[in-house]
């Protein structure tokens, strides 16, 4: 209920008859007369009129008047005073003081309520000074209204305000705007700072790339001043390759094997022209059978051949040692003993170097880049890059070749399939969307039959590809992906049907990691009291030994899948 303040406390008749009394009238109160013409007057500062004075004059009625002081403190929450621009207002709170000195104007204008004429007029008046200053000038605004006041206001409707008390204070939007502005300029100041730190690692990236590529220029010059400015044969340039590559050996090998014998059928050949040529001379009596061993040397010198005694020294070396294992080379066979037949090297199986044949592994990383997975892109992009880097300097890693993507409603190649030691960029994920597993399998069976067709083309015996799926998110009750997923590992539609080693954490359902698993033992799951930064830490840790197990596997010849559980996951299906 509002407040309100009258100041006409009564109205009377004036009695006439010789009975009549006059009402006394209070000190705070001032008594009004009106006439019948409407005459309004105030007898000696607003005494009530006597008996005799009642009866003599010609007033009807009789108003009485507060005339106190009176206090009030008032917020002005619904008309707030405006600032400048008219944007923002002033949250205003007027400690107010105001009495009545003219009684007859307030019966003559009918003031029956103080409290909307006072607040009125204060609201009217500050608002034409207030609105001068800016939002975040209220003291200024609040010093200004005093000074305006000055020693009081006269209102027309009889009221005086005496004494006022303002005090201002921007509105509370508008705080919340500072902090909000206040928040944007520390965040900016961050993004400044966190640009500087990647400038400047970048730099110092480019700068160490620079100096590896120093370095690397630097030993390839010495090893060609090592080797020396004179010709080198095929197979010297090949044992060179192998020192560097010995993953090449077989192919490098067959290969420098064709070309010796398509050498050696060339000699052939044009031993046999120079037969037939020499016979020809001896047939025609050209020359005498005594001088064709005089002749011969200059003979086939002139028509392309070799000389037909080559020092020892000139004459290739047949090397029996394998470029690949280590140890001392064997010296070149004694010349007289003939040239010794030319042999196709083969791999030393004790000495555990892996060769195409005898299998690469593709692997498929897919990590869930769902909305979901905002909290932790950094984690996720961390893990993958210290998992490349180690696959990098692993050994056993030679026979993977691995391939990591990122899924949500698409899927985007973050690392194209290809041996680890060959060079790439670090992957990274980020957050960008729903899931959608239906995506994810039709994507999978697009890339990894062409994937392991490319492999073949290059001398490579392809294993069964294995995939191994992070998942942090709830897709939903949706089964859309099952037909894709059944067509993706079902051997008797596709070819290269992969394993599915599926883990999940946060929100991912126990059901989904189940189904997703192509065995039971390959279903892993995040129990819900496990930090999710820790489930995706222990997740790279365990891919990280399972990768390299299996290279070592293949190396060992015992070609296998390991599949060892992340630390504190439990199998998905024993949670169903």
């Amino acid at each position: 209920m509002t407040a309100s303040l009258p100041l006409i406390l009564r109205i009377e008749p004036v009695e006439r008859g010789l009975r009549s009394r006059s009402t006394l009238a209070a000190p705070y109160e001032a008594s009004v007369y009106v006439s019948a013409d409407r005459k309004v007057a105030v007898v000696d500062d607003g005494r009530p009129l006597g008996r005799w004075e009642q009866l003599t004059t010609s007033y009807r009625y009789r108003y009485d008047v507060d005339i106190s002081d009176h206090r009030r403190t008032v917020a002005l929450h619904s008309n707030p005073l405006p600032a400048r621009g008219n944007h923002w207002s002033f949250d205003a709170v007027l400690d107010v003081g105001f009495r009545v000195h003219d009684p007859a104007a307030v019966v003559r204008r009918n003031v029956r309520d103080a409290l909307p004429v006072v607040y009125g007029h204060l609201r009217r008046r500050l608002a034409e000074i207030t609105v001068r200053y800016d939002i975040t000038q209220a003291a200024e605004a609040e010093r200004a209204v005093v000074t305006a006041f000055g020693g009081g206001w006269m209102l027309p409707e009889g009221i005086t305000i005496f004494d006022l008390s303002p005090r201002l204070r921007p509105e509370s939007k508008f705080a919340k705007h500072v902090d909000t502005m206040a928040e944007m300029q520390h965040t900016q100041q961050a993004e400044q700072a966190r640009h500087g730190l990647n400038v400047q690692a970048a730099v110092h990236r480019d700068e160490l790339e620079q100096l590896a590529q120093r370095s690397r220029i630097a030993a390839e010059q010495r090893e060609l001043a090592a080797i020396g400015s004179g010709e080198l044969s095929a197979r010297q340039i090949v044992l060179l390759h192998l020192a560097r590559h010995p993953q090449d050996t077989e192919r490098a090998m067959g290969l420098l094997a064709a070309h010796e014998h398509a050498v050696a059928q060339r000699q052939d050949a044009h031993n046999q022209h120079s037969a037939e040529f020499f016979r020809f001379l001896v047939d025609k009596k050209v020359v005498r059978p005594d001088q064709l061993e005089l002749l011969v040397p200059g003979l086939v010198s002139q028509i392309g051949g070799l000389p037909a005694s080559t020092p020892p020294g000139a004459r290739p070396p047949i090397w029996s040692q394998n470029p690949a294992l280590g140890g001392q080379a064997d010296p070149p066979p004694d010349p007289g003993s003939g040239p010794p037949p030319a042999t196709l090297l083969e791999q030393d199986p004790r000495s555990r170097v892996w060769r195409p044949v005898d299998g690469v592994q593709p692997i498929y990383v897919l990590v869930d880049e769902s909305t979901e997975m905002g909290p932790y892109v950094n984690d996720l992009s961390d893990g993958a890059h210290r998992l490349y880097q180690q696959l990098r300097e692993a050994k056993e890693a030679s026979p993977v070749m691995l391939s990591m993507l990122g899924f949500a409603d698409q899927v985007a190649t973050r690392l194209p399939l290809k041996a680890v030691d060959q060079g790439s960029q670090s992957p990274w994920f980020t957050a960008r969307g729903p899931v959608s597993y239906a995506n994810v399998f039709e994507a999978l069976l697009d890339r990894i039959g062409p994937d392991a067709e490319a492999l073949k083309g290059q001398g490579y015996t392809v294993l069964r590809p294995v995939v191994h799926l992070l998942a942090g998110s709830d897709p939903g009750n949706g089964a859309q992906w099952t037909m894709p997923y059944r067509r993706l590992v079902d051997p008797s539609t596709h070819r290269y049907a992969p394993n599915i080693v599926a883990c999940g954490f946060g929100t991912a359902p126990a059901r989904l990691i189940s189904e997703l698993a192509t065995h039971e033992q390959s279903g892993h799951l995040a129990p819900p009291h496990l930090d999710p930064h820790r489930a995706i830490e222990s997740y790279w840790q365990a891919l990280a030994r399972n990768i390299i197990a299996t290279g070592r596997s293949l190396l060992d010849g015992r070609p296998e899948l390991a599949i060892d559980p992340p630390a504190g996951f439990r199998l998905a299906h024993e949670v169903v």
